[in-house]
């Protein structure tokens, strides 16, 4: 459950996952047979705008108010630029 309201959501390609994002500062993913979130919170330090699937579907591009765009694998960890 989001704790401010949902700006968005997209299906996988497989229409198995759900990708909901929110003015909490999140994206949640979701089972879509029975809506039970998958676990993890994807976080930008303010609101965010959207967030999509890979086409392989192995990662999620996320994007924000805070002035970021993020990349995450599937299983919410966030892949960080080399430095």
């Amino acid at each position: 459950m989001h704790h401010a309201s949902v700006s968005g959501a997209s299906f996988s390609k497989d229409e198995t996952r759900i990708l909901t994002f929110s003015l909490d500062n999140t994206v949640r993913v979701w089972d879509a047979a029975t809506g039970k979130q998958l676990g993890w919170s994807l976080t930008h330090d303010h609101d965010v705008n959207g967030a999509i699937f890979s086409k392989d579907e192995t990662k999620i591009l996320t994007w924000s108010y805070d002035n970021t765009a993020r990349l995450w694998d599937v299983s919410g960890k966030e892949f960080l630029p080399e430095r």
